[in-house]
């Protein structure tokens, strides 16, 4: 019934109706207006629908009113995309927020852009604006905030640890056992959406004590991003029924490949091993390549409590100092991970590519299989650099050499086409037994990781194809091109970095990045790239990806820790099977806007956690009068002084002008090198000052690029 009120109020010449109007016009029998009754709600509680004057229901994107998820800035305004205008953002003055907050589903008014008398409120209009305000809180996505316990003279109230909440909280009680301590982070319960209210309130429910105690500052990530550790007793008992061992009945109506003599390639610390790969060279000269993963479909049953909670989830999150899976731990380490030695039941992607790393077969079948060893990144970067001290099995050598090769001629012809091809650097933090960093230091293991992603790219290409052919209900991952403004942002950006020969297209922009590969200004032409293009998300639209220069893409190879390749695999099983599509169109839809909000959520939570356990550090080593010099490279020039980044920990700052030569920054420019020391640490506001440790003059020891890693706009 939802599929067919949504169809109708959507379709041209609709006007806003009332219950009973819309009953007659669906047609429906006297026993279903209670349904309809209950549909409706359901509808506008999901922000589908709104009910306007004299109880009419009308879609809430119709022309003055939009819903959408909001994001507040750090400057206090917020934005809202429009859904029905890819590209547009809807800005969010901090009047107009109305005690939203950031994350919340809300239905926002159109409001007029052009400029009003003092004390007039913007009139609404109907035609596209870029000002809005918020009408109503469909869904508060943040039930708690976390932040800092104050008192005045006559109340108390909370300091939002995230600058994304920059209203503060009024306590109004406290549970039960709770004791108010001024200057300790704690947790309070809001209260619910009131727009007639004048600030938010809520409830105290935790004191986690003071912000510099150990551990404090996970607990206060971790609450203030929604992030829950442990599972719901119905998910522990389901994960416990299931066997970690192979049953015979299982393995029917699959493939056994147990004797491809399959690896499992991952991060060294990874404790989930969910793909495999096989390679072997046919008599004709091509290569038929295995990708396994692991066929978690066949034990999450869809619906169940496992599944409903790893819906709620969308993705397993990794934090600094821990990880938060999306599936019970029973199941990521070990019922369903390709541990070596083990049966385990798959789903295979058989790929027959050309010695030019063309595919000219592709396949699709579940399996099983039994994996040879359980290789890491840094472990085949050594043997690949011929570096000795590998531990790699003797006789698995010459397979990760012919893997490296034919990855390499994969990523070429992907290169040829149109993919985006620049390089971002990722660090590590080893933290000790306090939790507190150890060390930092850039990830590697370019070429090893590249093999992996080669072929994980191929077989999601595979599979995409597959459901496209099929034309079912199927979700994809989709990457829009930039727009015109972002285009332009792009261009104006790259010119403050010096760089020229700008053209609005992949090909010039790999150009561009390849002439300025290994020069000091690589990075930042890099961000400059990044900060302006969109955000690839999943979709039920069969549309191209711009980065990877896909059509179509979806995501498969990771089942344990995206929702999305859970869903991927059922859909596949079906068609493999012959059996009618798992979902519809409305449901894809649904599964497809959750699971790119959920996977925005646990990027923003994985790099606030490296931003908070990074700054603790520089504020450690200036508690140790550890200072310096460090290594950096200059990203900006503004008033206030220079912005710029240490080389070895990504660690972002600023040099006051008033600490330059002259007081003036205008001797440097975006890209340029200087060895800084520290000068000012600010844990509330994770801010950071630098000195220069000597006149300003370039360092060469800040240019060196190693460690860089791809960044992933999969």
């Amino acid at each position: 019934m939802e599929e067919a009120i949504k169809h109708f109020v959507a379709s041209p010449g609709y006007r806003p109706m009332t219950r009973s109007e819309l009953a007659g016009a669906l047609r429906l029998p006297p026993n279903l207006r209670r349904e309809l009754r209950a549909r409706l709600r359901d509808l506008q509680a999901r922000g589908e629908l709104v009910l306007l004057r004299k109880n009419r229901w009308a879609r809430p994107d119709s022309g003055r009113l939009v819903t959408g998820d909001l994001a507040v800035h750090a400057r206090g305004h917020g934005t809202v995309e429009d859904p029905d205008r890819p590209g547009e953002e809807i800005r969010i003055e901090p009047e107009d927020l109305r005690h939203a907050i950031h994350g919340d589903r809300v239905v926002v008014e159109r409001l007029s852009d052009r400029p009003t008398g003092r004390g007039r409120r913007r009139s609404p209009v109907r035609d596209s604006g870029a000002r809005g305000r918020v009408s109503r809180v469909v869904e508060r996505r943040h039930a708690s905030i976390a932040g800092l316990l104050k008192r005045t003279s006559h109340y108390w109230y909370i300091i939002p640890a995230n600058a994304r909440f920059p209203e503060t909280v009024r306590i109004r009680d406290a549970e039960p056992g709770v004791r108010r301590e001024d200057g300790h982070m704690a947790v309070v319960e809001l209260d619910p959406w009131d727009p007639k209210s004048v600030m938010l309130t809520g409830r105290l429910t935790e004191d986690l004590g003071r912000p510099d105690a150990p551990g404090v500052d996970m607990a206060v990530l971790l609450r203030q991003n929604n992030l829950v550790e442990a599972f719901p007793r119905q998910a522990l008992e389901e994960a416990h029924r299931l066997s970690p061992h192979v049953a015979p009945s299982a393995l029917a109506g699959r493939r056994d490949l147990r004797g491809l003599g399959a690896v499992t390639i991952d991060p060294v610390d990874a404790k989930d091993y969910d793909d495999a790969v096989s390679l072997a060279l046919r008599p004709d000269g091509t290569w038929e390549l295995h990708v396994h993963i692991a066929d978690v479909a066949h034990q999450v049953e869809p619906g169940g409590a496992i599944d409903r909670e790893a819906r709620a989830r969308g993705t397993s999150v990794y934090l600094v100092d821990r990880s938060i899976p999306m599936l019970p731990r029973d199941l990521t380490t070990d019922i369903c991970s390709l541990l070596p030695d083990t049966d385990r039941l798959c789903h295979t992607v058989r790929l027959v590519l050309d010695p030019e790393g063309r595919v000219r077969e592709e396949e699709t079948f579940r399996s099983v299989i039994r994996s040879r060893a359980r290789l890491d990144y840094d472990t085949v970067q050594t043997f690949l650099s011929g570096a000795g001290g590998s531990s790699v099995p003797a006789d698995l050598g010459a397979t990760l050499h012919d893997m490296a090769a034919l990855a390499g001629r994969m990523r070429r012809l992907r290169l040829d086409d149109g993919a985006l091809a620049f390089n971002v650097p990722e660090v590590r933090l080893d933290l000790d037994a306090d939790g507190r960093v150890a060390s930092i230091r850039r990830r590697g293991a370019a070429e090893a990781y590249n093999l992996i992603e080669e072929f994980m790219l191929a077989a999601n290409r595979a599979v995409a194809r597959r459901m496209s052919r099929a034309r079912v209900p199927a979700l994809y991952r989709i990457h829009e091109p930039p727009d015109e403004a972002q285009w332009a942002g792009m261009a104006e950006a790259l010119a403050v970095l010096g760089v020229s020969g700008f053209a609005p297209d992949s090909t010039h922009l790999n150009d561009l990045v390849a002439r300025v590969a290994g020069e000091p200004v690589e990075y930042p032409v890099s961000l400059a790239i990044l900060r302006h293009l969109k955000r690839a998300e999943y979709s039920p639209r069969c549309a191209v990806h711009f980065g990877l220069a896909f059509k179509p893409y979806t995501h498969f190879t990771s089942p344990i820790r995206r929702y999305p390749d859970l869903v991927v695999h059922r859909i596949l099983c079906a068609l493999e099977c012959g059996e009618p599509p798992p979902y519809s169109h409305a449901g894809i839809d649904d599964i497809a806007r959750h699971a790119s909000r959920m996977e925005r959520a646990a990027a923003e939570a994985e790099r606030e956690s490296v931003d908070l356990k990074r700054i603790r550090y520089y504020r450690d080593l200036l508690d140790r009068g550890e200072t310096g010099p460090h290594p950096a490279v200059v990203t900006g020039v503004i008033p206030r002084g220079l912005l710029v980044e240490i080389v070895a920990t990504l660690q972002r700052g600023l040099v006051p002008s008033h600490a330059l030569q002259g007081g003036r920054a205008s001797r440097l420019t975006p890209g340029q090198s200087l060895d800084v020391e520290l000068a000012r640490v600010d844990m509330q506001r994770r801010l950071v000052d630098f000195r220069p440790s000597s006149p300003e003059r370039p360092s060469p020891r800040a240019t060196q690029a190693s460690g860089r890693r791809r960044h992933r706009i999969r």
